[in-house]
C-alpha cells in the first residue's frame, strides 16, 4: 500500500511555518540570480584540497601505522608509495602477493627495504613469528599448570 501525498497530516491544522493556500514562495521567478558571484564555485575550478599528480602524503592505516601514498592519476587515484616504488623498479605485483617492509618501518620505502611476499608468508612473518611463539608458550604454561593441579588431587577421588 502506498500513501499518496501527506496523508499523515490530513485533518490536522497546518503548523506556523507551512505554506498557506495562495501564498507565494520568496524565491519564485528568481532562478539564475546570483547574490554573491565573487564567492560562488566557478565552472572548472579545482577544489581547495586538490593536489597535483606526484604528490606524496602520509596517512594512518587501520593498524595505526603511518604510510606514504602517492597520487598517480587524476581525478583522485592514489596508491601506497611502497607499491609505486616496487612497480617502478620491478614491474607489476602478481595477484596474491604484497609488499613487505623488511625493517618493519612502514615509512621507509627504499627499494632495498622492500620485499615481495605471498600473503601466507607475510602472515607467518608477522603473526606466527612473534605472536604465535607467545601463544604456544602460554598454552604450554596452561598445560603444565593443569597437570600440576591433577597431581594434587587425592587418588581416592578416582
Amino acid at each position: 500500500m502506498f500513501i499518496k501525498g501527506n496523508k499523515c497530516a490530513k485533518g490536522n491544522k497546518p503548523n506556523k511555518t507551512s505554506f498557506k493556500k495562495g501564498q507565494i514562495p520568496w524565491n519564485k521567478n528568481i532562478k539564475g540570480i546570483h547574490y554573491s558571484p565573487e564567492t560562488e564555485f566557478k565552472k572548472g575550478q579545482k577544489g581547495i584540497n586538490w593536489q597535483p599528480v606526484g604528490t606524496i602524503n602520509c596517512r594512518i592505516d587501520k593498524g595505526n601505522k603511518q604510510r606514504q601514498w602517492i597520487k598517480i592519476e587524476e581525478p583522485n587515484i592514489w596508491i601506497e608509495y611502497a607499491k609505486f616504488v616496487w612497480i617502478k623498479n620491478n614491474g607489476k605485483i602478481p595477484k596474491g602477493y604484497l609488499i613487505h617492509h623488511i625493517d618493519n618501518n612502514s615509512m621507509n620505502d627504499d627499494i632495498n627495504n622492500l620485499a615481495l611476499l605471498t600473503r601466507k608468508a607475510h602472515f607467518e612473518i608477522h603473526n606466527i613469528g612473534e605472536l604465535g611463539r607467545k601463544a604456544r608458550e602460554l598454552k604450554q604454561e596452561y598445560i603444565d599448570m593443569a597437570e600440576k593441579r591433577i597431581k594434587k588431587i587425592p587418588e581416592t577421588l578416582f
